[in-house]
């Protein structure tokens, strides 16, 4: 039995949605949870809660900061779930200021103390393992109609029949929507449709019109969600006597004080219950347990932006409400989330069915994956890590004012002076900040070389994101930065990575007499069939969509997408982490953009045949944009071994300043001590 303390780490969890939720109550577009890392002896178990101020009256920084406050220097002496138990009950009052800060903690240790004896975290809490599955609703949050009719088609084609409508208060458009989930239902032949509405409090203070307005909609409604202001007893009570229908209490029952306050009420209500807003899995437990004596039906909820590790502990109470169980929301996972510190993604499939206690598999980047029965047996059965923040190693950020006045920022990692300095130019949706750990490495190894890297036009930190101005603009601030360069360095090496490389080899064709040598690091010369495909697909998309919808838009606006996966450059989870969150990288660019990155590819194949730089090149084996047999095909005679230019070949995906930045500094750097004086040109 250990008798150390549980070491807890909390951060503030924010993923982007694939696409806007809205309700009376808030538009989300991305999530926001607090996420709780607790080990001990080598062992490790995660949590997450969801803080809403709107809820519970909690939000994320301050929940973030309660942890820290309470348990980050002392950890937690827990060592088995009675010291669980005891603290929930201690500090009633302190978790109902902070329930979700206390669900995240509670969870993680939950997972620690299965984990540390070898069970599941069912077995724990003394539950049996039978209940890892469950059937969920389909939410429509309040869109616009032509997305909403699209959902409803996507939910429909999946086999869904139980719905939850978020309602708008423009009784005109609602109607609507509910001849559209009847019409869509009759088409897809769904006999047993069952429809609730949630109103997010949009009528606080104003229960009559509530009751008149749901009285009007005309829909095949069971229940409503949170008609009017939370906690207001009398007006709910009202709209479900005047309705008829069950009022579904969600904001209004946080605690058993609130469940108390409808005893012996008249009206008919429904407990959604959500662990993060119930302060854990402990107490949601023993409010079903409550709920249960009152004979109230129990919905599981969730709120939007939960992670799968949420989804996975919202499967123990709703096998442990049983009959009373009549819906469950969640378990959308990468359906609406752009990328989870979890592993596997948990969501629903046909029917809305999430069944763990068949072998679940899920499509990656990597091919179907498979996760057998006893993957469930020890704690959460999920793999979880702190999301990646990235760290550039805090470099100076400087500005090079070009001829027309735009600003190029750029990155410097060592001294503004010297004999070595190696211009980094990095690829087409991302910038100079992806080059930070390859640039710490190689001032790591050398302190005598200064690593420096801008943001293309249009990249980055600079302005007009998407737009790179013109080819002449964007090849001379490359040549305006090696000049700049060679008034303080000896030598001037010119890399690129990527789409980088292209630019490289135009500017470096330009200004060959002042540079050292010229790096190109898994060159984007040529894509391969895959990549090039997506391209064309989507360009022709774009053309198309303009055409049919009678579009014009701006042509100095970027709308045109960039067709790229975080998984194209790298399936290293930290790295997946830190593109999905890179708030600088972009995205989409303008038509003209599109134009002029064509033309820059094609400049840069005649350029680098040209070059007579001492050249080093470096392939990754599992480039999954890059022809790197094409690429071999049309440069492999420079690296003959006659040659002084130098080919390496890496294990690794697209991105190997991520994955290899090590061994990439160093072949980098034994390159450039071959390239002194004398030595800096071919025969």
């Amino acid at each position: 039995m250990p008798h150390n303390p549980i070491q807890i780490e909390a951060h503030a969890l924010q993923i982007n949605l694939k696409s806007s939720i809205r309700h009376a109550s808030a538009t989300r577009s991305q999530s926001e949870s607090i996420w709780v890392k607790a080990h001990r002896n080598q062992l490790s178990g995660f949590g997450e809660g969801c803080p809403r101020s709107y809820v519970a009256g909690d939000e994320l920084e301050s929940s973030v900061q309660w942890v820290r406050d309470q348990f980050a220097d002392d950890g937690l002496r827990f060592h088995s779930l009675a010291d669980v138990i005891k603290w929930t009950k201690e500090n009633s009052e302190r978790i109902d200021e902070y329930p979700s800060a206390w669900c995240a903690v509670e969870i993680a240790v939950l997972d620690l103390l299965a984990r540390e004896n070898g069970c599941s975290i069912e077995s724990l809490l003394g539950l049996d393992d039978g209940g890892r599955q469950g059937r969920y609703t389909a939410v429509l949050s309040d869109d616009k109609i032509w997305k909403f009719t699209h959902l409803v088609d996507q939910y429909m084609v999946r086999g869904f029949s139980d719905f939850k409508v978020k309602v708008s208060g423009d009784l005109d458009q609602d109607r609507r929507k509910m001849e559209i989930l009847q019409e869509s239902g009759a088409q897809h032949r769904v006999t047993d449709m069952r429809i609730r509405v949630d109103a997010n409090n949009l009528w606080t203070d104003r229960s009559a019109e509530a009751a008149k307005y749901l009285k009007a909609l005309n829909g095949r409604i069971f229940a409503a969600e949170e008609p009017v202001g939370p906690r207001d007893v009398e007006g709910l009570c009202e709209v479900s006597e005047v309705t008829g229908l069950p009022i579904i209490l969600d904001e209004s029952l946080c605690t058993r004080d609130d469940l108390r306050l409808f005893t012996d009420r008249p009206g008919k209500f429904i407990a959604n219950i959500k662990i993060s807003r119930m302060g854990g899995l402990i107490r949601a437990l023993g409010m079903i347990e409550e709920l249960k004596k009152m004979g109230w039906p129990i919905i599981i909820g969730c709120h939007v932006g939960e992670t799968s590790l949420l989804t996975r502990s919202a499967l123990i109470p709703g096998h442990a409400a049983g009959p009373s169980l009549i819906g469950r929301e969640g378990a959308f996972g990468d359906y609406l989330l752009e990328r989870e510190p979890v592993d596997p993604v948990l969501k629903f499939g046909r029917h809305g069915i999430l069944d763990l206690q068949s072998p679940y598999y899920l499509k990656t980047a990597d091919g179907l994956k498979i996760i057998p029965n006893d993957n469930w047996k020890i704690g959460s059965g999920m793999s979880c890590r702190m999301p990646e923040t990235g760290n550039d190693d805090a470099p100076e950020i400087l500005v090079l004012q070009m001829p027309d006045r735009y600003k190029i920022h750029y990155r410097v990692w060592g001294k503004p002076e010297g004999d070595d300095v190696l211009l980094l130019l990095h690829g087409g949706m991302s910038h100079s900040g992806w080059q930070a750990p390859l640039a710490a490495e190689i001032r790591s190894l050398s302190s005598h070389v200064t690593v420096m890297a801008p943001d293309r036009r249009g990249s980055g930190l600079n302005e007009n994101r998407g737009d790179l101005g013109s080819v002449h603009a964007v090849i001379d601030d490359v040549v305006r930065h090696i000049e700049f360069l060679k008034r303080s360095f000896s030598r001037v090496h010119l890399a690129g990575w990527c789409q980088g490389c292209q630019y490289a080899a135009v500017a470096a064709n330009r200004l060959e007499d002042t540079l050292a040598s010229l790096i190109l690091l898994t060159p984007g010369f040529f894509w391969n069939e895959r990549f090039r495909s997506v391209i064309r697909v989507t360009e022709r998309i774009v053309m198309k969509m303009l055409s049919e919808f009678h579009l014009n838009p701006d042509p100095s606006l970027p709308y045109v997408p960039i067709p790229m996966d975080a998984t194209d450059f790298t399936t290293v989870e930290k790295w997946l982490d830190f593109i999905e969150g890179d708030k600088l990288k972009t995205t989409m660019v303008t038509m003209k953009t599109v134009n002029i990155m064509d033309e820059i590819q094609e400049m840069s194949w005649s350029a680098i045949l040209q070059s007579r730089l001492p050249m080093l090149m470096i392939l990754a084996e599992k480039d999954r944009i890059v022809d790197n047999p094409k690429v071999n095909q049309f440069l492999g005679h420079l690296f003959s071994k006659e040659s002084r230019n130098r080919l390496f070949r890496i294990d690794s995906g697209h991105a190997i300043q991520f994955e290899k930045s090590a061994e990439v500094a160093t072949d980098i750097l034994s390159f450039i001590s071959t390239c002194q004086p004398g030595l800096s040109r071919q025969t």
